[in-house]
């Protein structure tokens, strides 16, 4: 009996998203241009300078392991 009555509540609940889908608004349009004077966002994969930054971390943690690999092959 539980499982038919859960069976009835999933046909009762997809009924429902379904008619939730079909009588919902359609989405609104999408801006058409950015406002002039405010910066938009870009990918990195789209290139540019930002590609070409590096953080001064990344950089200062890549020269760090070299030179601990070479003190430990020494001793």
């Amino acid at each position: 009996m539980l499982l038919r009555a859960l069976i009835v509540l999933l046909l009762v609940m997809n009924l429902g998203v379904a008619a939730w889908w079909w009588w919902r608004e359609p989405p609104a349009a999408a801006a058409k241009a950015p406002t002039p004077g405010v910066a938009t966002l870009r990918l990195l994969s789209e290139g540019g300078a930002a590609r070409k930054r590096v953080p001064p971390a990344a950089t200062a943690a890549a020269s760090a392991v070299p030179a601990a690999t070479a003190a430990a092959a020494t001793h």
